[in-house]
């Protein structure tokens, strides 16, 4: 096999053409396209999307229900095409989004001035002024409202005209109720609303009943008659109660932070799970499920919707200071002892 023999001035030529061939290379590396470098968790990786396969004779199939509802378009019209039923609220959305396609503005500004609340602040106040929450209409009662409600009483003679007015009873008479029956004394009269309230027994007629108790305290009947308004209303809750397990679990709702003394009034537990309200021991229960319970007192009202500086809550409070102090446990120094023995009008 030939060798081929290179002289030094050939070889040291050759080493030359090499190096300068390989800074030629490198030089142009730093201006090409360099390889990417090794990607952290947290940038963004392509992602491969499988798209599904779609067969020729179910892509053919589409494009000649395509042609052939296109053709129909042109040859019969808009107004030949077959209607397409659609459900009540669709229609009405698809109604109303063409027709406010199609309305020019002068429409737009007529049909504002016909509304009733020009902005969102006023239906809000409106809303407010239609739904009152229930401390809102016991507050806002005035002594001629319950005038009206004992007037019609006294037309009412028989068990079925009573029912027939229990019926005809709005919310807002409703919570007359209970604040009537504080003004009451004569037991004809008190037993005529009691029947009323038997009558038209409700959470919400509850909540008012509750909220007058704790502005007359410790009006007996008032009380007498909450307590057997919530009596009532266990029996109805145990019945539904009992209903719902038969048929399925209900999941508890959420609570919700609304704010401070702010609440909804649905979810207000009766308080007759601790004590009646015409019970004699009834401030000493409550103030002892408190304490045993280890709450947060106003975090107890809340709950409870109890307001704080009503003659309701400052007994509870009363009592509940009287047991964290110890006093509750000698009777002989708890603050009824003494108001045993202070005379009419003398100061604490």
């Amino acid at each position: 096999m030939p060798c081929l023999l290179l002289s030094g001035e050939a070889w040291d030529s050759k080493s030359a053409r090499i190096k300068a061939m390989k800074k030629n290379e490198a030089q142009d590396g730093q201006t090409a396209i360099r390889k990417p470098k090794r990607m952290t968790e947290r940038d963004i990786r392509p992602a491969r999307l499988r798209l599904p396969d779609i067969s020729p004779e179910t892509q053919e199939k589409a494009e000649k229900k395509e042609a052939a509802a296109s053709y129909q378009r042109q040859v019969l019209g808009p107004d030949k095409l077959e209607p397409v039923r659609v459900a009540a609220p669709v229609a009405g959305a698809l109604l109303r989004s063409a027709r406010s396609r199609h309305m020019d503005a002068a429409e737009i500004q007529k049909r504002r001035k016909d509304l009733k609340y020009k902005s969102f602040r006023e239906a809000v106040a409106g809303c407010r002024e239609l739904h009152p929450l229930p401390v809102e209409l016991i507050e806002s009662q005035l002594p001629s409202d319950s005038s009206w409600l004992l007037n019609q009483l006294k037309q009412i003679r028989t068990m079925e005209m009573l029912k027939r007015f229990a019926d005809s009873l709005s919310y807002r008479d409703l919570s007359l109720l209970f604040t009537s029956l504080s003004t009451l004394k004569r037991r004809e009269e008190t037993d005529q609303v009691q029947n009323l309230i038997r009558l038209r027994a409700c959470h919400y007629l509850y909540l008012c009943g509750w909220l007058t108790l704790q502005y007359a305290y410790p009006r007996s009947s008032v009380s007498k008659a909450l307590a057997d308004l919530c009596m009532i209303l266990e029996d109805v809750s145990f019945v539904r109660e009992s209903e719902r397990r038969s048929g399925r679990r209900i999941l508890p709702l959420p609570g919700i932070p609304l704010g401070p003394w702010r609440m909804i009034w649905s979810r207000v537990p009766l308080i007759s799970g601790i004590a009646l309200p015409n019970s004699r021991y009834f401030i000493s229960d409550i103030a002892g499920e408190i304490y045993d319970s280890k709450a947060d007192l106003n975090a107890f009202f809340h709950e409870y919707a109890i307001y704080p500086g009503l003659p309701l809550a400052e007994a509870i409070t009363a009592r509940y200071k009287e047991m964290v102090s110890g006093v509750a446990a000698n009777p002989l120094l708890s603050q009824d002892f003494f108001d045993r023995f202070r005379k009419p009008g003398e100061a604490d």
